[in-house]
């Protein structure tokens, strides 16, 4: 059975880490501190690489394994749809992980970070209400 304990963790920490991206972006342009979303777009960055890793390594594997074809399904979409999120939030990441370059346009860094968290935010969401509760209704 697949111990979903530490992937469970690994979303809080995300979660933690968008709640204090959104907290910057949500200010007035003035008040927004550049230099501390830059430091938790890098931290989240390193959460969403290990996160991405021990899914890629641990999880997807043994799902694929699995003698059920929904499963292996889902599976596959999961893997298809983070490849191409894990790409986006890479761009979003090198756009936007110095003060300097937030501050070069911070009305685009806003609308930027407002779509990337909310699409991470909705994966996480979909993992915990979709693949995570199926794995644990069919004790995989």
């Amino acid at each position: 059975m697949i111990n979903l304990t530490n992937l469970n963790k690994q979303h809080g920490t995300i979660t933690i880490e968008i709640q204090s991206i959104l907290s910057e972006v949500e200010k007035d342009v003035a008040h927004i501190d550049a230099a501390a979303a830059a430091y938790h777009i890098s931290i989240l960055a390193g959460q969403l690489k290990m996160h991405l890793l021990h899914e890629d390594k641990f999880l997807y594997p043994e799902l694929l394994l699995s003698s059920d074809v929904h499963m292996k399904e889902l599976t596959d979409l999961y893997i298809k749809e983070m490849g191409s999120l894990a790409e986006v939030y890479t761009k979003y990441k090198n756009c936007y992980n110095t003060k300097n370059k937030i501050n070069e346009n911070i009305p685009l860094f806003q609308q930027d970070t407002i779509k990337i968290m909310k699409v991470l935010k909705n994966r996480i969401e979909k993992e915990d209400t979709e693949l995570y509760r199926l794995i644990q209704e069919k004790n995989i």
